[in-house]
């Protein structure tokens, strides 16, 4: 085993350092500035500044780091110290078994992108562009989405054909781009750079067309779309320049084929395309919320309330002047009978509404009842500029909307006057929230659990840390405006080509791993992990190493001890604790997102602390296991801190939590030991918290 310390240009120095014959010493002076090679297979310990910065200069080796920078030289704690980390460190590693390299292949360097709207086509023009052949897959038979449904783009109303119509030109063009309209994920399989896809294409019923129209004058069917009227058999000026029909809708009556002979097939059936890919984006923006959920504003049952995408169609193709109309924000938004969580466009949405209609009706009264209006960065100016139009904003949340005789009438109390209001209107609009599009993230594979993928938010976490080969742009991950989608769109196109360039993905992040003789399949792992990693196969527990994250939090929930973690297993956190810790010690288990940050914080900052601290970094105080903490108190140790990041800041989504309902049942462990509960506790510490990091050691010393 080798030990690479790092004297930090002066600032570490261990005299006379002798581990024994089997450790290999190397001394540097600066291992930022070095080039040190190190074997994959060599277990080494490295010793020096923060591991956050180690770990990236040696990222693909069996390692184990240790801070002496920060937790002994810094703060002035005696060379001892070093010593016993050192220890450590060598017997954690020297215990386990070898960390495994992953290795995924690249085997297709195609990618698809699932959403045609104005993320997935840009997506598709960049990647396309790079030389990366494109799969694009759009449910709908035309391209565009949501965007292409409206008049202008939110929030200031340029048109959205300043957009989406140079995207879908450029992108038709493309000689490796393959456009699967009309198409559904039907099933995916395989992993990261090697996916099989089949996709579903729903017959488009016009098999040739020249845009006469005459199908349409006599179709009988009307289906309104989104609060515009269109037959069975239609079209967009956007793309394909043809019709299709809406078999949804469509009677197959047979009238369009008798004016159009041999160009219309209504008997067609669905056809299965299977193809592969090495990487997948879900580009499916977002759903609306089902209004009529939210009873007591009449959606559905009131002709005249609509939501915003149904009101925009109106307004613009004239069918609907208003005299007065009320716009009502946040309609199922902000409330856990519905929608606990803020869309965050919706405000801006209802702003857009409300200019628009001022744009083209002025004398129309406007008024937007609002709890408060969320006009955030540079559009302050926006809600400004309303203001001066005349538009009357309300504080308030209308409790209902009656209809009497031809009106409408909206109850709300004004918070900035204390009035109890009635506003007699003829069209009311709900600026309500959105959905994702569950339906094909459960294709994919994630599980959404009724929220946005927050946790697959961005393309580093798609593919750095958790190494699946499937991202996510635009509002698929949250609502966002036009320019927020594109900003997001490019960053997952980056990604995509990074890994499509490779040949193969490697990392030895620690996986979770299940001893089979251990496993009573109760299944407490697949509830516990955040990313759906595990599952049953063959009536045995499987863990997807392309998945799974190295949070460890599925081992600490094994009643049975089956699900390990690499690298803290209790054999592994055993011999650290023995070879590190003194009777009278302080045990800290510290995640490395958060509360870990804080000794560094206190280090920087000549914060001081007791000496007796031991600090093991762990991934997350999910992880840390309650054998983890009563073997440090069978060691003799005066305490034992497990710090973990606040609620709701869990890098793991909701690890920490795992961890607070874990610690009542350890705190009544402790209690049938015979021992005082304070001896063991676990704490939110922020990244910056030093001054709280060094109050908690010293109250467990007093303890």
């Amino acid at each position: 085993m080798k030990l690479i310390l790092c004297r930090c240009n002066g600032l570490i120095n261990l005299p006379d350092l002798n581990l024994g014959p089997e450790i290999k010493i190397e001394w540097y002076d600066n291992l930022c500035n070095g080039n040190i090679t190190v074997e994959p297979e060599e277990k080494t310990v490295i010793a020096g500044c923060s591991p956050s910065l180690l770990e990236s200069l040696f990222p693909d080796i069996d390692a184990e780091f240790v801070n002496l920078k920060d937790h002994v030289f810094l703060i002035n704690h005696p060379p001892e110290k070093a010593v016993e980390l050192l220890l450590g460190a060598i017997a954690k590693l020297k215990t386990g078994p070898a960390l495994k390299k992953k290795s995924f292949p690249i085997k297709n360097k195609t990618a698809l992108v699932i959403g045609a709207g104005v993320a997935g086509l840009d997506l598709t023009e960049t990647l396309s562009a790079a030389g990366i052949k494109v799969y694009l897959v759009e449910k709908e038979p035309f391209l565009g989405g949501t965007v292409a449904k409206l008049d202008r783009l939110y929030p200031e109303g340029t048109p959205w054909s300043h957009t989406i119509l140079p995207l879908i030109s450029k992108v038709i063009k493309k000689k490796n781009v393959e456009i699967l309209s009309n198409g559904e994920i039907e099933d995916i399989k395989g992993t990261i750079g090697d996916y099989q896809i089949k996709i579903k294409i729903k017959p488009r019923g016009v098999v040739r067309c020249n845009n006469c129209g005459a199908c349409v004058a006599v179709c009988p069917v009307q289906v309104n779309d989104h609060g515009r009227l269109r037959k069975a058999i239609y079209t967009t000026n956007t793309y394909p320049h043809f019709y299709a029909i809406d078999f949804s809708a469509c009677t197959k009556c047979g009238e369009c084929i008798k004016v159009c002979p041999g160009r219309i097939e209504l008997s067609e059936k669905d056809q299965i395309v299977e193809i592969n890919a090495g990487a997948v984006v879900v580009a499916t923006g977002l759903k609306f919320y089902d209004l009529s959920q939210v009873a007591e504003y009449g959606y559905g049952r009131f002709p005249h309330v609509l939501n915003t995408l149904e009101f925009e169609r109106k307004i613009v193709d004239g069918s609907l002047v208003p005299r007065k109309v009320v716009f009502i924000c946040c309609a199922g938004s902000r409330d856990h009978a519905h929608l606990a969580y803020c869309s965050r466009v919706c405000c801006f949405l209802a702003l857009k509404e409300a200019k628009l209609v001022k744009d083209r009706y002025p004398d129309t009264q406007v008024f937007v009842c609002a709890m408060d209006m969320r006009s955030y960065g540079n559009f302050e100016y926006f809600y400004t500029t309303l203001r001066e139009l005349g538009i009357s904003f309300i504080k308030g949340k209308p409790s209902e909307v009656q209809q009497r005789g031809e009106n409408l009438i909206v109850k709300v109390e004004d918070l900035y006057t204390n009035e109890l209001l009635e506003i007699n209107a003829d069209t009311v609009v709900l600026s309500g929230g959105f959905l994702p599009d569950i339906e094909t993230f459960n294709r994919v594979g994630i599980k959404l659990d009724g929220r946005f993928p927050v946790l697959f938010e961005n393309g580093k976490l798609g593919n750095t840390e958790i190494p699946r080969g499937i991202f996510v742009a635009g509002s698929a991950s949250f609502p966002a405006g036009v320019a927020e989608t594109l900003v997001d769109a490019r960053k997952a196109a980056h990604e995509v080509i990074s890994l499509l360039q490779k040949s193969s993905l490697e990392t030895t992040q620690p996986n979770a791993y299940v001893n089979d003789e251990n496993c009573s399949l109760c299944k407490t792992c697949i509830s516990s992990c955040p990313y759906h990693a595990i599952g049953i196969e063959e009536e045995k527990i499987k863990i997807r190493s392309d998945l799974c994250m190295g949070c460890g939090i599925c081992a600490s929930a094994c009643p049975a001890a089956a699900s390990r973690l690499e690298r803290f297993t209790a054999r592994e956190i055993s011999a650290w604790i023995e070879a590190t810790a003194k009777t009278g010690d302080i045990i800290a288990f510290l995640c490395k997102w958060s509360a870990y940050n804080a000794t560094e914080a206190a280090a920087a900052m000549k914060i001081k602390y007791p000496e007796n601290v031991k600090i093991l970094r762990v991934p997350c105080s999910g992880a840390v296991e309650p054998t983890h903490i009563l073997q440090a108190i069978n060691y003799g140790v005066r305490g034992v801190l497990v710090g973990g990041c606040y609620p709701d800041a869990c890098h793991y989504g909701e690890g920490n939590f795992k961890a607070r309902a874990r610690e009542k049942f350890l705190a009544e462990t402790i209690a049938l030991l015979g021992l005082p509960p304070s001896r063991v506790r676990l704490e939110w510490i922020g990244k910056d918290e030093a001054h709280k990091f060094s109050q908690i050691i010293q109250e467990l010393n007093q303890g």
